[in-house]
């Protein structure tokens, strides 16, 4: 697949999310609930909108597998914690993006396409947090699941 890498400004945007402490090889079935679960609390609520699920990982430690990963949806306005759905904050931050069409188990793709676009403009990553808005309802075929993937920029020097 070929990569449009591109370079904005991603806007503040509040969450909704249940947040863990897991390994990569975990993350799956943890969404999976944690999308459950803050949609079980903001339907109820009016508060469940029709844009993506988000997840957002940081501090990722490559030796042990671990990291911190925050799973749930965009709200329009920071929400009251209710229980394990708490409120986050996706900071207004210069960003490298691209869209991954295909499986998710390939994403990595759309991040190595990131990592070489930036080493070419001379830009590096802020490798402390990343996140990927889901725009494809379970059940997509994996050739049409789109995935769209927010890298942040260390400030140019």
């Amino acid at each position: 697949m070929t990569y449009d890498v591109r370079i904005v400004e991603a806007p503040r945007r509040d969450l909704a999310v249940v947040r863990s402490r897991t390994t990569f090889a975990e993350i799956p079935a943890f969404m999976a609930t944690a999308f459950e679960r803050v949609a079980a609390v903001l339907g109820p609520r009016g508060l469940l909108g029709d844009g993506p699920a988000v997840g957002r990982y940081a501090e990722m430690d490559q030796a042990t597998g671990a990291v911190t990963v925050s799973a749930g949806f965009v709200v329009d306005a920071p929400i009251a914690a209710d229980g394990d759905v708490v409120p986050e904050v996706l900071p207004a931050v210069e960003v490298a993006t691209t869209t991954h069409l295909g499986p998710y188990d390939r994403v990595s793709e759309a991040y190595d396409a990131i990592a070489a676009a930036m080493a070419l403009h001379g830009r590096e990553l802020d490798e402390s947090m990343m996140w990927e808005e889901y725009w494809s309802p379970p059940g997509t075929p994996d050739d049409e699941t789109r995935t769209v993937v927010f890298c942040p920029l260390r400030p140019a020097t």
